[in-house]
């Protein structure tokens, strides 16, 4: 996997943000917030109080869909995505 992700992506759960409406923004609702999406980001906060592991569980299960992947390479596949966000970089 490439060191960067193809953006602009969610920085909390990796979804490809393709509209300018599917971006989160700040508590005073006029300024985007361009590193989050209005799933997990909106009015300034994170719309759940979500685990690293819980969120890893979530991106494994979406990228499973439709897929023949085990749920160890998913697991795997999400392990090195969430690698590159910076809600979960540190963690």
């Amino acid at each position: 996997m490439a060191d960067i992700l193809p953006g602009p992506v969610c920085h909390s759960c990796g979804m490809a943000i393709t509209k300018k409406d599917d971006f989160g923004c700040e508590a005073n609702m006029t300024v985007m917030n361009i590193s989050y999406c209005r799933h997990c980001y909106w009015k300034g906060q994170f719309t759940e109080n979500i685990t690293k592991e819980e969120m890893l569980t979530n991106i494994a299960n979406a990228m499973k869909l439709g897929k023949k992947m085990t749920d160890e390479e998913a697991r795997k596949m999400a392990g090195n995505m969430m690698k590159l966000l910076k809600r979960w970089k540190d963690q």
